[in-house]
């Protein structure tokens, strides 16, 4: 898997709506499709996606997002949101960030 599917499946084949409801059959496709990744984003073996935005705009989206769904109603889904805030700041201070 590349972050490529992971932005594919957030912004393409997602509703927005579905990113913040409670829905048991999202979660559960999250989980067979995302909970391996999840880990490794976890463990940074991802840390090669860094070098383009996309990359860590994916992990980003794996730690905040995919964590609610995966541990839905656990205080794990929420154990990543510091991770995934020091990587939003990360990407910011890049050069290679453009906000337009």
């Amino acid at each position: 898997m590349n972050y490529q599917d992971i932005l594919t499946f957030w912004f393409k084949d997602c509703e927005p709506s579905q990113w913040f409801t409670k829905d048991l059959a999202f979660d559960e496709q999250i989980k067979a499709s995302f909970s391996e990744i999840h880990s490794q984003v976890a463990k940074g073996e991802t840390s090669a996606w860094r070098q383009t935005i996309e990359g860590r705009l994916a992990e980003i989206i794996i730690l905040d997002q995919f964590s609610r769904n995966l541990y839905r109603d656990d205080p794990r889904s929420f154990a990543y949101d510091g991770m995934a805030l020091v990587m939003t700041q990360e990407a910011l201070k890049t050069e290679k960030t453009s906000l337009h």
